[in-house]
């Protein structure tokens, strides 16, 4: 097993090129945890900037949004298209054209 310093340069080095972390503590052969706690280390050192997840909050349809559902779905457009017009799941503008009782 790698020393600390060799594992911190490793560690850097991996996640530098965009190996998921798994991978990472595979290679060093230690923890997940024991990796995100090197990343923690290395980013408080300012040698990396953590990846992190870019997870929004649910946000509810508005008025605005169930009208424009409507009105796209009935002039043609599929699911999709209105899902990719709105920037939104799929599944949430399914769900609301089953709410409107249009699907």
């Amino acid at each position: 097993m790698p020393s600390v310093d060799e594992c911190l340069k490793i560690v850097e080095k991996l996640y530098k090129e965009g190996v998921p972390v798994k991978e990472i503590a595979k290679h060093c052969g230690n923890s997940m945890s024991t990796v995100y706690k090197v990343l923690d280390r290395l980013e408080a050192m300012g040698r990396i900037k953590r990846r992190r997840g870019h997870y929004t909050k649910h946000r509810r349809l508005s008025e605005e949004e169930l009208e424009q559902i409507k009105k796209l779905y009935t002039q043609g457009a599929s699911i999709y298209e209105i899902a990719r017009r709105l920037d939104r799941p799929e599944s949430t503008v399914y769900y609301a054209l089953k709410r409107l009782g249009l699907k």
